[in-house]
């Protein structure tokens, strides 16, 4: 039986051998006819998977491409944006130019952001990120976190509740990272909220989970908008964002919890998500403690 594309062209031809052949009604040959038909469609599909994997391929490398030609040409500009920003505060000039260029950084570094998002997705994607893990005090990793979003964020506050010093095998930069993604979102998910972002880190030994094994949690929460029950599963897939955030007009890629839980799972943890009772929203990830 002749194997044929949808399009009517010849792919390949299906054969039955037997050294004594039996005399085969048009009932057998349908089956034959039928068979052809589903193998050829079979075959067919995997071509074009194929062919659409090898595009979604090209399309990655663009965007990683590009995100990272942009970066250089952007932290330039950054940097000249920032330098004039100093001279003008020194000098009496009108309070427009200052305003001005205080947007214009602050549009720069959230594009410097999304390209260094992009950069990750691509990484991830393709499973060429790698971490540099060494020893260091997740303590004082959070502190010099919440220190940079207090000088950034004046409005919020943040509420501590640790340990003098916690220990860890990490990726400084990529836990550094994750971190300040997480106290972002709860800080962009609660404009209004006049009650403090609570960090608790705290270990875990439980017999009964993780093989025993000791766990640090880290625990983020926020009195925000937080989400519905139906939202939670989908936190963390990459590009989602939930209807409330994009009717309040908060602006985000849908990048960031992604990545977050991309990193985690390289450290050997996880991350999830829960509702809290008088609004907002609970974000905790674990971490095994060596």
């Amino acid at each position: 039986m002749p194997l044929l594309r949808r399009d009517g062209s010849y792919f390949g031809t299906l054969c039955a051998l037997d050294p004594a052949p039996a005399s085969l009604d048009e009932a057998s040959f349908a089956v034959f006819d039928l068979m052809a038909q589903l193998i050829s469609y079979e075959l067919e599909a995997e071509d074009k998977g194929n062919a659409r994997e090898a595009h979604i391929g090209a399309l990655k490398d663009v965007i990683s491409m590009a995100a990272h030609d942009l970066r250089q040409p952007l932290t330039s500009l950054l940097l000249r944006s920032q330098i004039m920003l100093r001279q003008v505060r020194r000098e009496e000039v009108k309070p427009g130019l200052v305003e001005g260029l205080e947007q214009q950084s602050a549009t720069i570094r959230r594009t410097i952001s999304l390209t260094d998002k992009l950069l990750d997705v691509s990484r991830l994607e393709t499973n060429t990120l790698t971490l540099d893990l060494a020893r260091l005090d997740l303590v004082e990793l959070i502190e010099q976190v919440v220190g940079d979003l207090k000088n950034t964020s004046p409005d919020h506050t943040f509420e501590l509740q640790t340990p003098p010093t916690l220990i860890v095998e990490a990726d400084a930069i990529r836990l550094n990272q994750v971190i300040r993604n997480l106290l972002d979102n709860a800080i962009k998910y609660s404009p209004y909220s006049k009650d403090p972002i609570e960090i608790k880190l705290s270990t875990l030994t439980n017999p009964e989970a993780n093989q025993g094994n000791p766990q640090v949690i880290l625990q983020i929460k926020d009195h925000g908008l937080g989400v519905k029950e139906s939202d939670l599963a989908h936190l963390f897939e990459r590009q989602f964002r939930t209807q409330e955030a994009q009717q309040a007009g908060i602006s985000g890629s849908g990048f960031g919890l992604y990545i977050s839980r991309q990193l985690i799972k390289a450290h050997g943890g996880e991350i999830w998500a829960e509702r809290v009772a008088d609004g907002g929203l609970l974000i905790s990830f674990s971490l095994p403690l060596h």
